[in-house]
């Protein structure tokens, strides 16, 4: 090959692929309604993206992300965290996302003096000694906006007060949440609250929520609110389709002049499984090992050896690392279900316990640790497709 043709592949976290195969249909449905916010000056209900580990939520999220700003909208996006509360993530990326939008033009800082002065006012009760506030230098008076110290109604407030200074420059506004089960129990019910009241007003103000997280995320937010129910629109993100992975793998490719041989293209599909985080390894590394224009099967074989490696040594591998014993014999016996999920029951006769009680704490640790996801009462399963054929063939070797 005469020119360097760089590798359109791109695994990792949260990295946008080539090709977003497969999400077309999501795509389009949040691009329409950013239309209906933008035609009507209302907000809509909020989504909820969940899936398991890799399949590309957070891909989505900024795209989404990407889209809204694109268009001038007010965006926020943060990934929650148990160490930091969610709304202080959130008043710290708004300060941010008002300096950004402010400074375009002299009517968009006078349409949102008012949230600056909201967002001023807001105050995150974090420790025991006291909250801290976001100060931000503004000539209005914006008292009793945001700073009762009920956080629902604060954050209510605050997200009101700045969705109707964007209404009022023709925009809306994204709030953009990742790893949403990650949240305290508190700030999940401050968020529920603050969405449905807005969501109930006579004409919502245009704000548009979404947050992603795992498939145990609707659980989580229902459990802090019984309603978020019907709150939100949920929808699922899962593993992609034979003709999905088909267009991810060959579309970045003919975009290249490169060419895959129909063989070793559904090798490659089958071996991923519509994973879409192993799809892209697999691209990368048949990439990088073919010899010319045409993808073939010793191309494909050798780059799947070479992506199950990474994709073995840098996640399964580095999560396994870090169980402890008694946990690695709870995945162990999860195994034997593939990907799930597994009653407990099962894997009390398996891991040879007497009682269900005696997996309790390793159980309670391995979801607090994001290995497992209880989809249903009494049952476990894995947060990253693949883990159980990885532990299978460990312990087949």
């Amino acid at each position: 090959m005469s020119d360097f043709v760089p590798n359109p592949f791109r695994p990792g976290a949260g990295r946008v692929p080539p090709e977003l195969a497969g999400r077309g249909e999501l795509l389009e449905a949040f691009t329409r309604m950013l239309q209906q916010v933008g035609a009507s000056g209302e907000g809509e209900r909020p989504w909820v993206l969940s899936g398991l580990r890799g399949v590309g939520k957070t891909v989505l999220l900024n795209e989404f992300v990407r889209r809204a700003r694109d268009i001038g909208w007010v965006t926020v996006k943060v990934e929650a965290s148990a160490a930091q509360p969610l709304a202080a993530s959130l008043s710290r990326e708004l300060a941010v996302a008002l300096r950004r939008q402010a400074s375009l033009s002299e009517r968009a800082a006078a349409g949102l003096k008012q949230a600056f002065a909201a967002l001023r006012n807001f105050r995150v009760r974090f420790d025991p000694d006291g909250a801290i506030g976001i100060e931000i230098s503004t000539d209005v008076d914006a008292s009793g906006i945001a700073d009762s110290g009920d956080l629902a109604v604060d954050l209510q407030e605050l997200l009101r007060t700045l969705a109707e200074g964007a209404g009022l420059l023709g925009i809306g506004v994204l709030l953009a949440v990742d790893e949403l089960q990650e949240a305290s129990v508190v700030n999940l019910s401050a968020l529920n609250v603050a969405l449905h009241n807005l969501g109930q007003e006579a004409f919502p103000p245009p704000i548009v929520f979404i947050g992603t997280g795992l498939p145990s995320l609707p659980a989580v937010l229902a459990d802090a609110t019984s309603y978020a129910e019907r709150l939100y629109d949920y929808r699922t993100i899962g593993l992609l389709d034979a003709e999905s992975t088909g267009a991810a793998l060959s579309s970045p490719a003919a975009h290249n002049g490169v060419t895959w041989n129909r063989e070793a293209l559904r090798a490659v599909v089958r071996a991923t499984g519509g994973y879409p985080y192993f799809v892209q390894a697999c691209g990368k590394h048949v990439w990088d090992v073919r010899t010319g224009e045409l993808i073939g099967m010793e191309d494909a074989n050798i780059g799947i050896a070479l992506a199950r490696n990474e994709v073995d040594e840098g996640l399964y591998r580095s999560r396994l690392d870090r169980v402890t014993p008694k946990q690695r014999d709870l995945l162990r016996a999860m195994a034997v279900d593939g990907d799930g999920p597994s009653s407990i029951t099962d894997l009390v006769a398996r891991t040879g316990k007497r009682r269900t009680s005696d997996l309790s704490v390793s159980r309670s640790e391995l979801i607090r640790a994001g290995h497992i996801y209880a989809p249903d009462r009494g049952y476990v399963a894995f947060t990253v497709p693949g883990m159980a054929d990885y532990i299978t063939r460990l312990a087949d070797d």
